[in-house]
């Protein structure tokens, strides 16, 4: 009986439950953010982040050679591609995929 239970109900609510809970995660298809590149926080935590002309500003995820580059062009207006947005306590986080530095 408790094996019937746990098959017929049990465990379908929790697969529901499981599959219907919300993310932190929003998905999207590349998206464009064209802004100021910068670095926010105290050493040694700092992070990168990105503030549009709107004044929204978005802290970047991004990998080491990509990191780099942005770290090099600190102040510099910025064309970034991305194909995730998190939002986390701290503020949205964006994944930078590709990067086009506009100004010199």
């Amino acid at each position: 009986m408790n094996k019937r239970l746990l098959i017929t109900f049990v465990l379908p609510v929790t697969l529901l439950h499981a599959g219907c809970s919300s993310s932190r995660t929003v998905f999207r298809v590349p998206q464009r953010i064209v802004g100021e590149i910068m670095v926010v926080g105290n050493e040694p935590f700092t992070k990168l982040a990105v503030r549009a002309d709107d004044g929204k500003m978005d802290l970047i995820s991004c990998n080491e050679e990509i990191r780099q580059l942005l770290l090099s062009h600190q102040g510099k207006i910025t064309e970034l591609f991305y194909d995730e947005l998190r939002r986390e306590k701290s503020g949205d986080v964006i994944n930078v995929i590709r990067v086009n530095i506009l100004s010199k």
